[in-house]
């Protein structure tokens, strides 16, 4: 794709008991993080990053830091909100389209992660978006041993399978991923408007990506969801064995929503401790044609 999802930021309230849930519940594998030589102040211990993953991709669990972006001199507090975070080819040529069309852009440089330049901004809805690239060997390899087609598998053999937003003007949106890189022949756009405007859409390739969604506000009542996925931010977690989570998520008397999506995957919807909405499916059905929430 040229492009891929390099990381999602959840925020969590309690960050020790989030990282519980995600190794003990979803059965993700504590990964370690790599900062760089010169690591800015970004500020965080054990009780205010976890991390799952391998070479800082992958998920991570953040508390709030207010005082985050006047230590750091950004203008975007990233601990805040959660957000993603899209790798690409050439950042700065990034930085360069958004200060163009008058987006407002906090260039962090190399400073929280080893060999990942990292700016912010916001997209047309204040969503803090990262973009990144990898811009020497500690960032890790853009295409790692076992990935194929853009999925990156994580050890214990899961991986990110796409970020879901709820937003107000789908063309908006998809004009803006398009600006900071993330476009390409596979976008699916469709639509139940009257108007005949999109009001859903997935960047990305085989439904892996971004997917934005004009909320629809009976979704979760017609579908069996306990949270509504075109309403909510969310991450979509592809595992190796699905039945083995909802059989941990049972044992632990932890409700959740199950089914399948249009393109034949299981999956169930699961908030996590700080109400974060988490899609977890099987890895083997994942990997289909593109699909909506």
């Amino acid at each position: 794709m040229g492009w891929f999802i390099h990381h999602v930021n959840l925020q969590a309230h309690d960050v020790p008991q989030a990282a519980a849930f995600y190794r003990d519940i979803i059965g993700l594998e504590p990964g370690e993080w790599a900062y760089p030589e010169r690591p800015g102040l970004v500020g965080h211990g054990p009780e205010t990053l976890a991390y799952f993953g391998a070479g800082n991709r992958g998920l991570h669990i953040v508390r709030a830091i207010g005082s985050f972006p006047r230590d750091n001199g950004l203008d975007h507090n990233p601990t805040i909100g959660g957000h993603f975070a899209v790798a690409v080819p050439d950042v700065l040529g990034v930085k360069a389209r958004l200060e163009e069309a008058g987006t407002l852009v906090s260039d962090a440089g190399v400073y929280a992660m080893a060999g990942m330049y990292q700016i912010y901004c916001y997209d047309p809805w204040f969503n803090v978006v990262e973009v990144n690239q990898v811009v020497d060997a500690a960032g890790g390899e853009t295409a790692a041993p076992g990935e194929a087609h853009g999925v990156h598998v994580q050890p214990g053999g899961w991986h990110i399978h796409h970020v879901g937003l709820p937003v107000h003007e789908v063309s908006r949106s998809v004009a803006f991923l398009e600006l900071i890189g993330c476009a390409d022949a596979d976008a699916v756009r469709d639509t139940d408007a009257a108007d005949g405007s999109p009001d859903r859409a997935a960047v990305g390739e085989d439904g892996r990506g971004i997917r934005l969604a004009r909320p629809r506000p009976a979704f979760a009542r017609e579908h069996g969801l306990i949270r509504n996925p075109t309403a909510d931010t969310y991450v979509s977690l592809c595992v190796g064995d699905l039945a083995e989570v909802v059989g941990r998520l049972d044992a632990a008397g932890i409700p959740y929503g199950s089914g399948t999506d249009a393109g034949g995957a299981r999956l169930v919807h699961v908030c996590d401790p700080s109400m974060n909405l988490v899609e977890v499916r099987q890895a083997a059905d994942a990997e289909s044609r593109p699909a909506h929430p």
